[in-house]
């Protein structure tokens, strides 16, 4: 994938902080298994559809449009990363963690090295979302 251009942060309904405490405070539930994109949509504030597919079809519109980063995510980054056969996002708490629902569980907190040796990350961008 090309690497984009670092994306000037966006204005979603929830700002990053209340995302992140919105995500943090779902810690356990196993009620988004498999919705990680909804997931994170929802955590940003947005009720309605991303109008995304799926992760994949989302990585591919960022790519797209050159809004995709490589190397350390920042607090408050979607990172997009492959887990066994498929494109799964999660928010990253900075110092390499994220929390989102996991491949195989739970919305849980881990390393990001432990589920992905391949991703890449955008700004919290629902360009469809409202």
């Amino acid at each position: 994938m090309e690497r984009g251009q670092m994306p000037a942060r966006v204005s979603n309904p929830r700002d990053t902080e209340a995302a992140l405490t919105w995500q943090l405070e779902r810690l356990g539930s196993t009620a988004w298994q498999d919705w990680t994109l909804k997931f994170q949509r929802m955590a940003f504030g947005y009720a309605r559809d991303s109008g995304w597919h799926d992760a994949a079809d989302a990585v591919r519109w960022l790519d797209h449009h050159a809004l995709l980063c490589e190397g350390a995510a920042p607090r408050g980054a979607l990172v997009w990363y492959q887990a066994a056969d498929r494109i799964r996002v999660a928010c990253s708490l900075g110092s390499g963690q994220v929390v989102g629902p996991l491949p195989h569980g739970p919305v849980e907190i881990a390393t990001l090295a432990t589920l992905s040796t391949d991703w890449i990350w955008s700004e919290p961008h629902f360009p469809f979302g409202n």
